[in-house]
């Protein structure tokens, strides 16, 4: 007589079904990716009426040079509605003496002071910043709980300076060697 032996093969490892997946606790992940230092920009926009308005954000990177493309990340308000139906944007990097711009596109307006505006050719930026692009939109992308605009860049110019930057969720303004 003989004896068969049957070969099992080993089970494949268990993976977790992705929707029971708890995410990161809000408090530490908003604690934790504040010490990702950012630059500090304000998105322009404007109304069907030629006015202008703008957001504050720290949302704002390049994703390619050729072309020239950025990219912005919005919640649905008055900005992502304004940006969606024209298809334009402004993007202003601003300086270490712009703190109160980002005050101001946050919505924390003090007294009767307004910011200076360069006109473009679709959308305006701020004057004094850094940096200042005027972007088209080319994709819409809604990741969860926000909008990324990707844009192509139709115009941009720079001046020299510091950035007004933001780590652990407080303004800073970094020194620069002057080498």
């Amino acid at each position: 007589m003989t004896a068969v032996v049957e070969k099992v093969a080993p089970a494949a490892p268990s993976l977790p079904d992705p929707k029971t997946l708890l995410a990161a606790d809000r408090i530490e992940f908003r604690s934790s990716v504040a010490l990702f230092a950012t630059g500090i920009a304000v998105v322009t926009m404007v109304d069907e009426e030629g006015n202008v308005h703008g957001v504050t954000v720290n949302s704002f990177t390049s994703i390619s040079l050729d072309p020239p493309t950025v990219m912005i990340s919005l919640k649905p308000g008055r900005a992502h509605d304004l940006i969606s139906a024209t298809g334009w944007y402004g993007v202003s990097v601003l300086s270490d003496g712009q703190q109160g711009h980002s005050s101001y596109f946050c919505g924390a307006r003090d007294g009767d002071w307004a910011p200076e505006y360069l006109d473009g050719q679709h959308v305006p930026t701020l004057a004094g910043s850094l940096a200042r692009f005027e972007c088209e939109v080319s994709d819409v992308v809604t990741v969860h709980d926000h909008t990324l605009f990707l844009a192509r860049v139709v115009r941009c110019e720079s001046e020299t300076g510091s950035p007004l930057m933001f780590f652990a969720s407080n303004y800073h303004q970094p020194v620069l060697d002057p080498r």
